[in-house]
């Protein structure tokens, strides 16, 4: 029978489907007792599970005099349990003075940044890191004082996008008792202990004042993560209803906005303009309700025109995101929920090209790009329709499609050296048609995720 850590580590990939057969891990690898402990059982358990392959990557931060200590430990550790491993080395310190980041910000986007790249160069399809269920206390209560809405407080998923968290379920105290027990060996990062990070100084001070009144607050925090979870489920699906049902275009019908709950409010005005926190969505609401016909709202002009709200202007950049696709790879757009995937494939008829759904999209090159840029617009894009030969501004030919102002920030855009290839879903471009059966294209599939 299994060791109770190991239990729970299984439970956590068959509850949340974390792990299927023929995946390809990247294993986020510090050397602390939470990624050693997690190398050690995805390896124990790589051919129960039916991983084929697995990759530790352990990323130098050049922080602390014993970085380098960090690294070769991993590369030792990671040698004697027989798996291959990839080092790299960034100054953290230098990006976040750059960026105006701390410096856990900072270490956090070069990590995913990283792990990201190697498993798209890789060609695998998952990145395991090893949070468990104290961080998810940490997560919950950081979120909770710095103000937050439920999605927030429920901390981070066991599953997001590529991102798996096999340890959900397990705690600290049970990590650290398993790597005794198992005699596995890991190093201690001397920066958990400075409280003037303020994870720290949650891990520290304020959890254990915690656990005298609940021993068991990881459970509690598990809990709390899976009743949000549905919750927030439930929002998602109600406040598409409402869309359907109040929006109309640019515009939300007043008077079904006012017959509407103060949550169905928030919740709707949160969908449309999720740029806005929550002070400026409430003055949002209280214009919405308000016998005025005109308010500016951080860079919105807002105004009421014969029983409906309008947004009078069409602002652009609160929101930007920008994700490398590999031609043979796959991306997940965090912003969107959504994952997109790119491959190389041969067609047989021409009904493929012509009969395609509208979430995918064919080209066909002559010299094959390494890969494609997927991003949101920006002021200024312009695009050539497929058909034509001269472009039009991205902002009008949206327009004449019946777009919404407050949707047009979301559609992912395919390019490749800043040309757009195709308005995913909506329109491709006159770029790089497909000709010639007889060779190979590229075929891009856009897939929203529940």
């Amino acid at each position: 029978m299994n060791h109770k850590v190991e239990q729970k580590f299984l439970k956590a990939i068959r509850d949340f489907k974390l792990i299927e057969e023929g995946d390809k891990i990247v294993i986020g690898f510090s050397g602390g007792v939470d990624s050693s402990v997690l190398l050690y059982l995805l390896k124990k358990f790589q051919t129960y599970l039916g991983v084929s392959e697995i990759l530790a990557v352990h990323i130098n931060h050049r922080i602390r005099e014993t970085a380098g200590r960090d690294e070769k430990f991993c590369v030792d550790f990671a040698k004697r349990l027989g798996v291959p491993i990839v080092v790299e080395r960034h100054d953290v310190r230098l990006i976040a003075k750059e960026r105006k980041l701390s410096l856990e910000e900072a270490g956090r986007i070069v990590r995913y940044k990283v792990f990201e790249r190697i498993r798209n160069e890789r060609r695998f399809n998952k990145i395991a890191t090893a949070h468990h269920g104290d961080d998810l206390v940490e997560t919950q209560l950081l979120f909770y004082t710095r103000g937050t809405g439920t999605e927030g407080l429920k901390g981070f998923s066991p599953k997001e996008g590529f991102v798996i968290r096999p340890l959900f379920y397990l705690t600290k105290n049970e990590i650290y008792s398993y790597a005794r027990e198992k005699e596995i060996p890991f190093i201690e990062d001397e920066t958990n202990l400075d409280i003037t990070i303020p994870r720290n100084r949650i891990r520290h001070k304020v959890v254990p004042e915690l656990k005298h009144i609940n021993p068991s607050l990881e459970d509690s925090a598990v809990k709390l993560f899976k009743l949000l979870s549905a919750e927030n489920e439930f929002w998602k699906r109600h406040t598409q209803k409402l869309l359907n049902e109040i929006v109309l275009g640019d515009k939300i019908a007043l008077n079904g906005f006012k017959k509407l709950t103060v949550a169905e409010q928030r919740r709707l005005l949160k969908e449309i303009f999720p740029q806005l926190g929550f002070e400026s969505l409430e003055k949002l609401r209280e214009f919405a309700l308000s016998d005025k016909t005109y308010t500016e709202i951080g860079n919105l002009k807002l105004g009421k025109e014969r029983g409906f709200l309008v947004l009078l202007n069409e602002p652009i950049g609160e929101i930007t995101y920008s994700y490398t696709l590999p031609v043979e790879g796959e991306i997940f757009v965090k912003e969107l929920n959504a994952k997109i995937v790119s491959r190389i494939k041969k067609l047989r008829k021409w009904e493929e090209v012509i009969k395609k759904p509208k979430n995918i999209e064919y080209f066909q090159f002559e010299d094959l790009p390494s890969f494609f840029v997927v991003r949101n617009r920006r002021e200024g894009d312009r695009f050539v329709p497929f058909g034509r030969n001269k472009p039009v501004k991205l902002k009008d030919f949206l327009i004449k499609e019946k777009i919404p102002r407050w949707k047009r920030w979301k559609i992912p855009l395919l390019t490749l050296a800043n040309n757009i290839l195709w308005i995913v879903g909506i329109r491709r471009s006159n770029f790089y048609p497909v000709k010639d059966l007889n060779k190979e294209i590229v075929e891009v599939v856009y897939e929203q995720l529940d």
